[in-house]
């Protein structure tokens, strides 16, 4: 029952990380068995969803770290390969800009990937965000500002970018 009420947002949350349906269905798989585990230490004093919101985002955050490990060399290999100029082509050609938002995204740290997708695509409050990723509103507000003007920053560099070379 658990499981049927809470999958799909704790899926959308996990998605949003990692940006890999596979890997997004493994995690949320994870998050639900840690979460069943762990079930004797929840401690009531917090909301459910929160508490399980934030076993997604530790079991997200440990599969980008093993993706960083499991992908460092090919990434090198990868980037050596692709011209910069083809690779903007290409993006253009089969992105729309929301796609192309969406991976700008992916590319942002973390800690301000996570609150960008808690805010704005899983609409949740400061406050259940402070619970989920245990820190105080107002860090959280600093990230938010600064995820925000990184993007923003990423996107005119872009756009410029792309200006300049077609």
């Amino acid at each position: 029952m658990l499981v049927q009420r809470h999958q799909r947002r704790v899926f959308n949350l996990v998605y949003r990380m990692l940006q890999q349906y596979d890997e997004a269905n493994e995690v949320t798989q994870e998050t639900f068995l840690a979460a069943w585990q762990g079930l004797r230490s929840f401690r009531r004093d917090a909301r459910f969803t929160t508490w399980l919101h934030r076993i997604a985002y530790n079991c997200a955050l440990k599969q980008l770290e093993q993706r960083k490990k499991d992908s460092a060399l090919q990434i090198a290999i990868q980037a050596e390969a692709v011209d910069s100029d083809e690779r903007i082509g290409a993006e253009l050609e089969a992105h729309d800009r929301q796609a192309i938002v969406r991976e700008h995204i992916s590319t942002l740290p973390a800690k301000y990937r996570v609150v960008l997708v808690l805010r704005h695509l899983q609409e949740m409050t400061y406050e259940e965000m402070a619970e989920i990723l245990t820190m105080p509103i107002g860090t959280i507000k600093t990230h938010l500002f600064r995820a925000r003007n990184l993007l923003k920053e990423r996107l005119e560099a872009f756009d410029q970018e792309w200006k300049t070379k077609g």
